[in-house]
């Protein structure tokens, strides 16, 4: 692929990210504090939202392609190119949030895929702390 495309289609993947992020947002672009703590407060918060939707719209999408394997039908990783975390349709943003403590987790979170996949995240994390911190051990 020509470096042009490729840097195109980065910066498409980073642009439908902001717009994503943006999505969860509350009181438009601007942050009235002037607090930097108070502003990288509020960026990072907007962007644990936005992760937890995409871990969420990612398993969704998952467990659909495990249906359609489950039923017979062959799904190529061209088809899934197309795919994309970045939905909100079904995301109520002001709606009805209730949290029940005493629901049983989804059985997805104890699924080997998903277990393994946040050993090798934590893995990672603690590597690249290590690298930049020589007094973690």
């Amino acid at each position: 692929m020509p470096l042009r495309q490729e840097v195109t289609a980065e910066t498409n993947k980073i642009e439908s990210y902001n717009g994503f992020a943006k999505f969860f947002s509350f009181g438009g672009d601007v942050i009235a504090e002037n607090d930097p703590d108070e502003q990288q407060k509020r960026l990072r918060y907007n962007d644990l939202i936005a992760s937890a939707v995409i871990l969420q719209n990612t398993v969704d999408m998952m467990r659909a392609l495990q249906k359609l394997a489950d039923e017979g039908l062959a799904v190529s990783g061209h088809d899934v190119a197309f795919f994309s975390p970045y939905l909100t349709g079904g995301v109520k943003r002001f709606g009805d949030y209730r949290l029940d403590l005493k629901r049983p987790p989804e059985p997805w979170i104890r699924d080997r895929l998903f277990k393994d996949a946040a050993k090798a995240a934590r893995a990672t994390t603690l590597a690249t702390e290590q690298a930049n911190d020589p007094a973690i051990e």
